[in-house]
């Protein structure tokens, strides 16, 4: 499960780049791809949610505790 929470998380970034490759263009003098855009974006959340809800739902797991040295 941390494998595939990893995972999401980089594929968040690698969506996120997507987007910033999509509006980077419009410096070079080209017209902004908005299909990147929206796509990176619309990635790059689902993938962070995604992310962020497992880890949040599997927390207990990934971290061992006793129940001593919480006092």
């Amino acid at each position: 499960m941390r494998l595939f929470i990893t995972t999401l998380s980089l594929l968040s970034m690698i969506a996120f780049g997507y987007a910033l490759a999509g509006y980077g263009t419009s410096l070079l003098g080209n017209p902004v791809k908005m299909d990147y855009v929206i796509g990176g974006l619309a990635g790059g959340f689902l993938c962070a949610g995604l992310a962020l809800g497992l880890w949040y739902w599997k927390r207990k797991d990934f971290f061992d505790y006793d129940d001593d040295s919480a006092k």
